[in-house]
């Protein structure tokens, strides 16, 4: 098996998307390995978008905390037979932006948000799922998300 990291973000538990989006990721050949429901602290959001705060700054930084912090949150280490998983999971999200999503994909057909209208209301974009982009992301955050002991596990 293979493995890789999502989060659904506040906006999709907060539109009930969360059997949808899961449902996508079936149709994919992509299951579920491991699930938690939580509310994310400070911290933990700055350590699991350190790199994208480092490269967007401050104003990033405070529009993503105010996004996620004390707001519910579903990461999920997810599983497949295909090696290719982060890059297949990655397609089914769809692009970061919403706008840009093709349709068939998560944000394609359910993203009603844009980099230039959460600008305009100066606010983080509101682009329901979080998929890992490396292996070595999946390491991170996977210990970030689960703990060390699951990292070692999973992101090989």
């Amino acid at each position: 098996m293979f493995y890789s990291f999502i989060m659904l973000k506040p906006d999709a538990i907060a539109r009930g998307l969360t059997k949808t989006v899961l449902a996508y990721l079936k149709k994919a050949d992509i299951e579920i390995e491991m699930i938690d429901c939580r509310k994310v602290n400070t911290r933990l959001v700055k350590q699991h978008y350190a790199e994208v705060i480092s490269k967007y700054g401050e104003d990033f930084e405070r529009k993503l905390t105010d996004y996620m912090t004390n707001h519910w949150t579903i990461p999920i280490i997810v599983k497949s037979e295909h090696s290719d998983i982060i890059d297949r999971v990655r397609k089914v999200v769809g692009a970061t932006n919403p706008i840009e999503a093709a349709k068939g994909t998560i944000r394609g057909d359910f993203g009603i948000d844009s980099f230039e209208k959460c600008s305009a209301e100066d606010r983080s974009c509101h682009n329901l799922i979080h998929a890992s982009d490396s292996s070595e992301a999946v390491r991170r955050e996977i210990g970030l998300w689960f703990g060390e002991e699951y990292a070692e596990k999973y992101a090989k």
